[in-house]
């Protein structure tokens, strides 16, 4: 079993539980939202997808900033979380599902993926690249969020040592971009801590990009 099934299995609920009074935009800034409605002002958004959406709590907050926007859809591997979101909020989308296997269909003009790629199994992650890609409509929009070190590195995740399970941090937006299908946009690079010294650690950094599918 390798810790993307894990994650499916018990860890995505356990990551749910710990984090679910967290999951909301009050009190802080939430970038992808920000670029979101920045993009929106450039192309009217009208269906959106968020790959590991959590409970879809960052969904229901676009519903109510995107006038045009007419379907939101997300997955994740936690059943809880899902559970939760359709309770919240029945009028989105949600299913149970990964990134090389979201279950949902698309395309859609914006699609989300915001800091899930740095847990993804390594021999899952090329079909994971190509299921986000395949939601993602001609023309339409892609926002990653995700770690960006220095170079490549992987460490192993502290909440479990009953298996192994480990967080692999890249710059995730160079696997759409490093062929000819996206071009970027727009990118923020910040301290996924909320620190706000300068320099920026290498291990804490991070990176928000719009891409757009040419």
């Amino acid at each position: 079993m390798n810790q993307t099934d894990i994650f499916g299995a018990d860890e995505g609920d356990n990551w749910f539980r710990r984090n679910r009074q967290a999951l909301n935009t009050s009190g802080r800034t939430d970038r992808v939202l920000q670029m979101a409605r920045r993009w929106n002002e450039r192309a009217r958004v009208r269906s959106v997808c968020e790959l590991g959406c959590a409970n879809g709590w960052r969904l229901a907050a676009l519903s109510e900033a995107l006038p045009d926007l007419e379907r939101a859809a997300g997955c994740d591997l936690s059943e809880a979380a899902i559970d939760d979101g359709r309770n919240r909020w029945p009028q989105l989308e949600l299913t149970v599902g990964s990134l090389d296997n979201p279950a949902i269909t698309g395309p859609f003009n914006l699609v989300i993926v915001s800091f899930v790629l740095h847990w993804v199994a390594r021999d899952r992650l090329a079909a994971s690249i190509s299921g986000v890609d395949s939601l993602v409509s001609d023309g339409g929009a892609l926002i990653v969020a995700d770690f960006l070190p220095d170079q490549t590195s992987a460490r192993r995740y502290h909440h479990r040592d009953d298996v192994e399970i480990w967080t692999y941090k890249q710059d995730y937006p160079l696997c759409f971009t490093g062929g000819d299908t996206y071009v970027e946009v727009e990118r923020e690079v910040f301290a996924h801590s909320g620190e706000s010294a300068a320099p920026i650690d290498p291990q804490d950094r991070a990176v928000c990009a719009l891409l757009r599918k040419t």
